[in-house]
């Protein structure tokens, strides 16, 4: 079914400007040291905050999947920013290490996690002649976001404190969310673009699924637990050096605070071209094959990050793991849609997406746990996550599209 009624373009305006709202929470690092210094908290017991929030977004991508097509994209968005700013309003007035997981951690993943799929699955179904691109677009706000945050962010944390920084995001987001989702609406049943002619045979080295599989379906196969482990070791990687980026910065390359505060900005941007970048790649590449290439260069940088001990060497780390972890983000969704189909990807990459908790529980808490019982060196964590890495390439070249299910 063709339609020429709403210009599908303002769908990824309106995804990007929500995705941006969201990025905030990439800046955390600028957060770190500040909130343990307020309290005299553990860097584990601050990050833990972090990983709750990381492991919540999943786990709600899920529910608010389900409920899609039944209140439209608008109004999911905007329900997900109400919860995000009412637990950052909650972090704002933290006094005690439960507030913070309550308010940042829960809350805050769980109004991420309502919100972030959204524009992802509505851009998908827009575009299936542009899937990768478009996919890749619709998660770079999200990267895009901490560029624009970050040195708002550090300057606000410096002035006036990270616990007033979190009221004024609550500000931010529930304004910004509203206005990029009114943009949004769900195409028209059936809706295929002007000209397009339908999917083709292939994506490179891997077919493209026509059925669509229900979640039900999906998860009876084995390539979903294979794509879950797989896009597990990149989330570990990428959300470890985004969470520490910081302080890492400061032990191995004798950065300053506000040096390494720039670095956190460099990764935003470096993150935000991955996801636009290696998505659009895939369209032509395959999606496996730009995979397998993105895990060889997270390895190879993992395994020598100790040595980058320079602000332009721990720059250019940083910005190799960062383009690549934001490439699969960008990637994977569309590996959700040519493995199991467009009509439930919205839940079925949900559950791919149920990767991201297990990085975050993994990624941030690994270089908490080695730098603090190794007095302060992070090598054990460059080390482990590079073996994940060089694991998550061989998986890439293995990786077979699932069987349709038998009527």
């Amino acid at each position: 079914m063709h339609n020429k009624s709403y210009n599908r373009w303002l769908i990824v305006v309106g995804a990007v400007i929500v995705q941006v709202c969201l990025g905030a929470l990439y800046t955390w690092s600028v957060f770190q040291k500040p909130i343990q210094e307020a309290f005299n908290w553990s860097a584990p017991q601050v990050s833990l905050a972090f990983s709750i929030n990381l492991a919540m977004i999943p786990f709600f991508m899920i529910l608010a999947g389900r409920q899609l097509e039944r209140f439209g994209p608008t109004k999911m968005v905007i329900a997900g920013a109400l919860v995000l700013s009412t637990g950052l309003l909650i972090a704002s007035q933290t006094s005690s290490l439960a507030m913070l997981y309550i308010g940042y951690g829960i809350f805050g993943g769980a109004g991420i996690g309502i919100t972030y799929g959204i524009p992802i699955a509505t851009c998908i179904k827009w575009f299936p002649d542009k899937r990768g691109m478009i996919g890749g677009l619709a998660v770079a706000g999200f990267g895009l976001g901490s560029v624009f945050y970050a040195p708002v962010a550090a300057l606000l944390v410096e002035n006036y404190g990270p616990f007033t920084t979190f009221f004024w995001q609550a500000v931010y987001t529930i304004v910004g969310v509203s206005i990029g989702g009114k943009l949004m609406k769900a195409p028209p049943s059936g809706y295929i673009p002007e000209g397009w002619k339908g999917p083709g045979t292939n994506t490179g080295n891997l077919k493209t699924n026509k059925y669509d599989f229900t979640p039900k379906e999906m998860l009876r196969t084995p390539q979903y637990y294979f794509l879950l482990v797989m896009y597990t070791f990149a989330n570990i990687a990428g959300l470890m050096i985004i969470a520490h980026a910081s302080p890492i910065g400061q032990q191995i390359a004798n950065l300053s605070p506000m040096q390494a505060g720039s670095i956190v900005s460099i990764l935003a941007i470096v993150n935000t071209i991955g996801r636009i970048f290696w998505a659009t790649l895939s369209d032509k590449t395959g999606r496996m094959r730009a995979l397998f290439i993105m895990y060889v260069i997270s390895a190879v940088t993992m395994f020598s990050m100790n040595s980058l001990d320079n602000f332009w060497l721990y720059a250019l780390g940083v910005s190799l793991i960062a383009f690549c972890f934001g490439g699969a983000m960008g990637t994977f969704p569309s590996v959700a849609a040519d493995f199991y189909g467009a009509k439930h990807v919205g839940v079925n990459y949900g559950f791919i997406f149920l990767a991201y908790s297990g990085g975050a529980l993994i990624g941030p808490r690994l270089a908490a746990v080695v730098v603090d019982s190794s007095g302060g060196n992070y090598q054990m964590a460059f080390l482990i996550t590079g073996i994940l890495c060089s694991i998550g390439a061989i998986m890439a070249l293995f990786s077979k599209m699932p069987k349709v299910p038998e009527s």
